[in-house]
């Protein structure tokens, strides 16, 4: 009888996690393939791309994201509204601060401080950091709009 890492036939196709333990397994591959392609530090075009990170709260549903050469933020979470079989990927609007900033080499930097839900973008060149949040905004007439906003740069 062969063996084999992961089940095959139909009772792994029934077994969610199943299926999500070769998801998992194909996307961390796919991930050693993009980090080869990426360029070495100090090579022109290094800071090309988009770098992803998660604040350290685990209570924030959320993954930001940085365009590593402009600044640019973005921030989406996990959604499932009520009765929905399948859930949504739920993007915040950009608010201020969060748009592209002077071009640079842009991180981001999650802190250790466990009920934080904002990140830190940072400057490699220059040093210079802010912090970028979802902002809760109540509307006159009720309810809230939310969007991603980051503080000016500061050294």
């Amino acid at each position: 009888m062969r063996t084999t890492p992961f089940r095959t036939g139909r009772a792994a196709r029934r077994n969610p996690a199943v299926l999500l333990a070769v998801a998992v397994v194909a996307a961390g591959l796919g991930g050693i393939g993009a980090a080869a392609a990426q360029p070495a530090a100090g090579q022109a075009g290094a800071a090309a791309g988009f770098e992803f990170a998660a604040p350290p709260s685990a209570q924030a549903n959320r993954v930001y994201g940085i365009n590593r050469q402009t600044g640019e933020m973005n921030v989406c979470q996990f959604e499932r509204p009520n009765a929905a079989g399948v859930g949504v990927t739920f993007c915040f609007a950009q608010g201020e601060g969060a748009g592209p900033q002077k071009a640079g080499n842009y991180a981001l930097m999650p802190t250790h401080y466990e009920g934080e839900t904002g990140i830190f973008r940072v400057n490699r060149d220059t040093g210079e950091m802010s912090i970028c949040y979802v902002r809760e905004t109540a509307r006159a007439a009720g309810g809230t709009d939310s969007s991603l906003v980051c503080t000016p740069a500061a050294r």
